[in-house]
């Protein structure tokens, strides 16, 4: 990280406990246990972090748009730093109940969404550390699912609408995606929260695994997937219609400043080898080298670090706990995530 030497030393001098704690544990090589610990117990007693762990435990649902549903107030812990048995006490045991919670949920299969409680909750609690048995078997079960799927290259997954009758009229410009890709509530097409259990066991599976999800990668990376309907379409069952979402295209480029996630779909993307060397990633990079100056510091637009009520997964929580009423608080969180991604490419082609 010598490059990024004034960088770090500029995040470690300026910026709050969270970020200095997952500088000092993610990217310097000697760190001082004291410190570290001493950074560990100011996030345990931050505002911050005292209220979403308050949200994690009176939770109201796993999927939804608030802080009170499990996949945000999770993952913005886990942006915080804050993993399972990394010394976050009080967290483990809020973890725990959770997976106990999900493991005996039980599945209505005559749903089309019946198993969606699980494809939202495990890639996350497999994200934040755990690797308990029953999320492991639906992580497998789920990627031969999804292989089984992407290895026939189908990018044609839509019925033809005239087909239906009775359809809302909200829904009427939507595309219908066939049945056979649902049932029992078995999605076989790959949503977005299936990468984030790929990118968080890509590098403990076997070979065999490795390449089914490489395959997976494969897929959403083809030119003919990003064709697809935003969001995929709709799915039907018995004349009932209801949204769909969550498809896992890489960022569109070209219209990146609409569109915020960039920082963290690259984030999850480089993960995978081939998108590492992917004209999308050379173009990502070259994108976001628009925005340093001579001393390594990010200047993002406020677009790209997006702090507002609404899903995680779309980069709507990018803070990291600096107040936005500070001056340079953006461009603290904007070099930090910049150097995060930078290293984790850096470190993943030492792998190879």
């Amino acid at each position: 990280m010598d490059r990024h030497k004034y960088a770090v030393e500029y995040l470690l001098n300026n910026a709050n406990e969270t970020i200095k704690y997952r500088v000092l544990t993610e990217l310097c090589a000697i760190q001082s246990p004291t410190e570290v610990e001493r950074l560990r117990n100011a996030i345990i007693d931050s505002e911050r972090y005292n209220k979403l762990l308050c949200c994690l435990k009176n939770r109201k649902e796993y999927h939804g748009a608030t802080v009170y549903a499990v996949e945000n107030s999770l993952n913005m812990l886990i942006d915080m730093g804050v993993y399972y048995q990394k010394g976050f006490e009080e967290f483990d045991v809020v973890l725990e109940e959770i997976s106990d919670e999900a493991s005996r949920m039980s599945i209505n299969n005559n749903h089309v969404l019946g198993q969606l409680s699980n494809i939202v909750i495990v890639p996350f609690l497999l994200r934040a550390g755990m690797r308990e048995s029953w999320m492991m078997r639906f992580f497998f079960e789920r990627i031969e699912l999804i292989h089984n799927f992407v290895k026939k290259k189908q990018y044609d997954i839509y019925q033809e609408e005239l087909s239906y009758k009775n359809i809302p009229g909200s829904f009427r410009n939507r595309l219908i995606i066939r049945e056979e890709l649902y049932v029992d509530g078995r999605i076989s097409f790959p949503l977005e929260y299936d990468i984030y259990a790929c990118a968080a066991l890509y590098h403990e599976v076997e070979s065999d695994v490795r390449k089914q999800i490489d395959e997976i990668i494969e897929y959403i990376m083809d030119k003919r997937f990003l064709l697809i309907e935003d969001g995929y379409g709709i799915l039907r069952k018995n004349n009932n219609y209801w949204a769909m979402g969550w498809d896992p295209k890489p960022t569109d480029l070209s219209k990146y400043h609409k569109y915020n996630p960039l920082l963290l779909k690259a984030n999850l993307l480089t993960t995978f080898p081939q998108v590492i060397t992917s004209k999308w990633f050379a173009c990502v990079m070259e994108m976001l080298q628009q925005y340093v100056d001579e001393n390594g510091i990010y200047h993002f637009p406020k677009e790209f670090l997006t702090e507002k009520d609404s899903c995680w997964i779309l980069g709507c929580h990018m803070g990291l706990g600096e107040s936005r009423r500070k001056k340079n608080a953006l461009e603290l969180e904007g070099t930090f995530r910049a150097i995060m991604l930078i290293n984790k490419v850096a470190n993943s082609s030492k792998k190879e």
